[in-house]
């Protein structure tokens, strides 16, 4: 079974291949080291959990990508899911768009449910979007 350092860096070193540099979007970024405000506010994070990216919008609209979880606050109602409770993922609206600076990531669940989950568009879109996509692979083959 792989760790949760084990499974950080996997996904870190995805998100690095994918994403073009420089790393200094507006609202996402990586942790490949320290943790952001979100991470320190939401402080829930179980012992061993690392947090992996973030796109922070404001208190009550940000994505939290974690080595077990996925959270999301959309308009204050905060959701999460277990990576290995999403069946399919759609990632649409995220090339660069000169008239709106986020949208929205979609997850299908198991259970038909939709979980959606906050992207920055243009180049920043990888960084959630390969986060994603990797811990799921990681947490179903782990």
């Amino acid at each position: 079974m792989k760790t949760d350092k084990s499974i950080k860096n996997i996904c870190i070193a995805a998100v690095k291949r994918k994403t073009i540099q420089p790393f200094d979007y507006t609202y996402t970024k990586f942790f490949d080291e320290g943790y952001s405000e979100l991470v320190l506010n939401v402080n829930n994070l179980n012992m061993g959990e690392l947090p992996i990216a973030e796109t922070y919008i404001d208190n009550t609209n940000w994505s939290l990508i974690t080595t077990r979880r996925i959270l999301s606050n959309i308009n204050g109602e905060i959701g999460e899911i277990n990576p290995n409770e999403i069946n399919s993922m759609k990632w649409s609206g995220f090339k660069h768009s000169q008239s709106k600076q986020t949208t929205f990531g979609e997850m299908k669940l198991h259970d038909g449910n939709i979980f959606y989950v906050h992207i920055e568009v243009g180049r920043a879109s990888m960084i959630i979007i390969s986060a994603i996509n990797t811990l799921v692979g990681q947490i179903k083959f782990n």
